[in-house]
């Protein structure tokens, strides 16, 4: 465990002092990036302000409702859809069509039609989590040994209970692995949603740091947010692996 973790402390330790020797030097002008340790400074300082713990607590609310409210859509859909081979050749294209859109081309028409707060924010990062998870599942359920499904009918299993209990275990690594996509897409739709919808969050924190030009809150507020990515990869990585265990 402790030589696992050697070598990741060894690069950021590398990357801090080539980050502070490069500003300190002169190499990198400081109008661009500021030292690590005005950063580090900067960052103090939001850690003791209420506003940056409000922006926190808007920011993770609305990634977990609208992460959460596309799970309970998209999982029980997709299972329904993968199930059943009309319901899938019916919804396939429509639903390959409509994947790629990022959330940021309806970011207008919902800012427009919802005008801004926590229900612009859950539509919004619905739409980047919900097609991911829907298509992953459909997916999983679809790629089942059907010498397993003909064992489960021989067994006088109905069609519901052949999704429950042979289907979906058979579906949840894929399951994990496109909640783990979803969930890093939820919160990039989050921060999003904040810097150019001006949602309330970290996101308008960065827009009211780089509109006054104080450059060593604008990388401490980046900072703040990819640490918050690297712990939704890192938890929803466990649950992949933790659902591929048990399996």
């Amino acid at each position: 465990m402790i030589r696992r973790a050697v070598l990741p402390a060894l690069g950021i330790a590398g990357a801090a002092g080539l980050w502070e020797s490069a500003t300190r030097s002169g190499l990198v002008a400081p109008t661009d990036v500021p030292t690590l340790t005005s950063t580090v400074t900067a960052l103090g300082d939001l850690l003791g302000s209420v506003p940056f713990w409000v922006a926190i607590g808007d920011t993770v609310r609305s990634w977990a409702l609208g992460l959460v409210a596309s799970a309970a859509v998209a999982i029980p859909l997709g299972l329904a859809i993968g199930a059943s081979e009309r319901a899938w050749r019916f919804v396939r294209i429509p639903v390959e069509a409509l994947r790629p859109i990022p959330p940021i081309v309806i970011l207008p028409l919902a800012l427009l039609i919802l005008h801004g707060g926590i229900t612009f924010k859950i539509m919004l990062i619905m739409q980047g989590a919900l097609w991911p998870l829907l298509i992953q599942t459909s997916y999983g359920v679809r790629d089942i040994d059907r010498v397993v499904l003909d064992t489960a009918r021989s067994y006088r299993l109905g069609w519901w209970r052949r999704v429950v209990f042979v289907r979906l275990p058979a579906a949840l690594p894929i399951v994990a692995s496109a909640l783990k996509l979803a969930a890093a897409s939820a919160f990039a739709v989050a921060l999003v949603t904040e810097l150019i919808g001006g949602a309330p969050g970290l996101g308008q924190l960065l827009v009211v740091a780089a509109g006054g030009n104080d450059l060593p809150r604008v990388y401490a507020l980046t900072l703040v947010a990819g640490l918050f990515g690297l712990l939704v990869a890192a938890a929803f990585g466990a649950l992949q692996r933790r659902v591929a265990q048990t399996r």
